[in-house]
């Protein structure tokens, strides 16, 4: 694969690892199809409330990808009846009532607002959804690409003023401690997005002129307060499946240790796609991922569940 043509990041690390160890069960073609030539795209409820979210808090989502409305409650006859007589009349029709999730969403989009104030986080149309490429110094060939939610800020920690990345996440429950996902207890997450995003601003910083859109925000005082006092990575975490809107601050640091951890995933990452690569990227059909993929056409496709 033309790693430069094709920069690695870390959604496809996830495809095929978990916390710096080969998954299980994973479909090479369905890999290829989705995350490299992009012919097939696959988005869950989940990945769609997110970006209504993100869209709500930062203007968009990830790719600039814009939601600013979910699917409403099933209308009424009479309602039904009233957009008749609208389309007729060439009037805008009724909505449906928005869902319990939208309502939450949205009062959580509006708490994100007040909080991001209340830390003195800045957040504008330059500094988010910030895409950068960078060259993996274990082989420049290789190009990491990833896209801060929010890059660079300031914020009050409890560390102090810090400059930071913040990378919003939407959850049903930020308790559950099941799960890829266990925001209750942080501690058995897999960090990769968190490794590659300071990996890479580490990178930005220190050289600029690899991604020049970058000189307007990497400003000589914020440089200088990074080189002062360092810059931290956070998970914003909010739920939405509770009445009791909550959020929470997940750091995750970084170290000599979490960097060799990062370069072994993107080295066992880049030998898997070349060993796929050289096979033509073959289907490894399995009950549960063949439900969920989109390449409906798929000769090999598993439709029965094997006892």
């Amino acid at each position: 694969m033309d790693y430069k043509k094709r920069p690695l990041n870390q959604s496809l690390i996830s495809r095929f690892l978990y916390k710096g160890e080969e998954r299980e069960f994973i479909c090479p073609k369905w890999i290829y199809h989705r995350d490299i030539i992009e012919t097939h795209h696959y988005r869950t409820e989940s990945m769609i409330k997110g970006s209504f979210f993100e869209t709500l808090c930062i203007g968009r989502g990830a790719g600039g990808k814009i939601i600013d409305d979910l699917p409403r409650k099933k209308l009424k006859k009479k309602e039904e009846f009233e957009n008749i007589k609208r389309e007729r009349d060439g009037r805008p029709p009724l909505k449906g009532e928005k869902t319990i999730d939208q309502v939450r969403i949205e009062q959580q989009a509006a708490r994100f607002k007040i909080l991001s104030a209340k830390y003195q986080i800045t957040v504008a149309n330059e500094n988010t959804q910030v895409r950068i490429i960078v060259p993996w110094t274990k082989n420049p060939e290789i190009m990491l690409s990833m896209e801060f939610d929010i890059f660079p800020s300031a914020m009050i920690t409890n560390d102090g003023f810090k400059m930071v990345i913040i990378d919003l996440k939407l959850t049903m429950d930020i308790h559950t401690t099941f799960g890829e996902y266990c925001w209750g207890a942080p501690e058995y997450l897999d960090v990769i997005q968190a490794m590659m995003y300071q990996y890479g601003a580490r990178e930005v910083i220190n050289n600029v002129s690899l991604n020049p859109h970058m000189v307007e925000l990497l400003t000589k005082p914020a440089v200088n307060l990074i080189k002062q006092h360092g810059f931290e990575f956070y998970y914003w975490v909010f739920n939405y499946k509770k009445a009791d809107l909550e959020d929470k601050l997940v750091k995750v640091t970084w170290d000599a240790t979490r960097e060799e951890e990062l370069h072994q995933s993107i080295r066992k990452t880049v030998a898997l796609i070349d060993f796929y690569e050289k096979q033509d990227w073959p289907a490894k059909p399995n009950y549960k991922i063949c439900k969920e993929c989109t390449i409906f056409d798929c000769p090999d496709r598993q439709t029965i569940q094997s006892i």
